[in-house]
């Protein structure tokens, strides 16, 4: 199922590419100074161009100015420690096929501080720091339309199809123990036993018709609107021998997700070579399907494989912001700011599960360095 629809996802991108080679030629080329990464504008990188941008991100008990993690464990009791943290990397690469067609793919990943704190009903033996998580995305922006081309720094009017296929997974967190209780039972295991919270991925694609325009005396402006959909797995599982009790702890989640897109950007350079860009962006859940088994879980499960009270949230609202300077015609600096209403709604699906959704439930945010260079 998940292969036929990234074949269809594929297919649809090489029918775009196929149509687009019978548009008239285009020949205008991105603003002066302008900045493909971490944007949603219509302007296609420039024909020939390759732009590569690596960056660092991070939130931590310094940079968590807004209290971002506090509101973490609020939401979530068990959570202790350091959890909220976030140590990670992402890559992104432009390339520009035409003068109205480019391709991109984007790479990052990151490491989510998950403290448990102290657990009860259980003696423990190990148990992993954090949920580590990485996610890839390729994608195409078609130009279907250009005006204004006389504009002044070449800020002209531009009307595109953005399309992309992700795929996005977190290694296993892993729980050792070698005494569990049960409830009515304390059981004691010769060897430790793993207890895991595994499968955790998804896949989806996502399209947005962007137009972008001048802004007199300022800079360009950008709208855009957009749909997506996505499918995500998640579950529970334990290395117990026994059959029986195995079965006490095993569980399996999935989730069928559709998605509004609605934003707006601006972006200007109050002085040469220091452009800035800041992005708005609401992501709606218009439709979710979710499925478990078993429907009723055991009530031996332990508080670390247990469901939460959180409810799913239906929205949210993203905030980012780009602060870059030219160091020279090819080579930039920037600064990055991302926050989020709700974490990572919408941004990784399969964290949308029983165990992990109050990360998708609270406003997030975090900073990041970033170096890039265009060929």
């Amino acid at each position: 199922m998940v292969c036929q629809k990234h074949s269809r996802h594929f297919l649809i991108s090489a029918l775009i590419i196929g149509f687009a080679t019978y548009t008239p030629d285009l020949k205008a080329d991105t603003p002066l100074g302008w900045i493909n990464s971490d944007k949603i504008s219509a302007y296609t990188t420039t024909k020939g161009e390759f732009e590569i941008s690596g960056a660092i991100r991070a939130v931590n008990d310094t940079l968590d100015i807004f209290n971002y993690r506090d509101d973490l464990f609020a939401a979530n009791r068990r959570l202790a420690g350091d959890s909220g943290d976030l140590d990670g990397t992402n890559l992104q690469v432009y390339y520009g096929i035409t003068d109205y067609l480019s391709v991109f793919a984007n790479a990052q990943e990151h490491e989510l501080t998950v403290d448990l704190g102290t657990i009860s009903s259980v003696n423990l033996i190990d148990i992993d720091s954090s949920l580590d998580t990485n996610r890839q995305e390729i994608g195409i922006k078609w130009m279907i339309y250009q005006g204004n081309l006389l504009a002044q720094n070449n800020r002209h009017s531009a009307l595109t199809l953005q399309v992309s296929a992700f795929q996005s997974e977190s290694d296993d967190f892993d729980v050792v123990v070698d005494e569990i209780n049960l409830g009515s039972a304390d059981i004691r295991f010769t060897n430790p036993q793993t207890f895991s919270v595994n499968e955790l991925d998804d896949n989806g694609w996502q399209a947005r018709l962007i137009y972008t325009t001048p802004v007199a005396g300022l800079g360009t402006a950008s709208v855009w609107g957009g749909f997506g959909s996505s499918t995500a797995s998640s579950g529970t599982d334990s290395d117990i021998v026994s059959e029986s009790i195995a079965a006490l702890f095993k569980q399996d989640f999935d989730l069928e997700e559709d998605y509004l897109y609605a934003g707006i950007s601006l972006d200007f350079a109050p002085i040469p070579r220091l452009p800035i860009s800041i992005t708005y962006e609401y992501i709606d859940l218009r439709d979710s399907k979710f499925t478990r088994f078993p429907e009723e879980p055991s009530s031996a499960l332990p508080s670390f494989l247990a469901s939460t009270s959180t409810e799913p949230e239906s929205g949210n609202h993203t905030l980012k912001a780009q602060v870059s300077y030219w160091i020279t015609p090819r080579l930039h600096f920037s600064v990055t700011g991302n926050l989020y209403s709700n974490q990572f709604l919408g941004e990784l699906p399969h964290y949308s599960n029983p165990l992990s959704e109050s990360f998708s439930s609270v406003a997030y945010g975090f900073a990041g360095l970033k170096l890039g260079f265009k060929f």
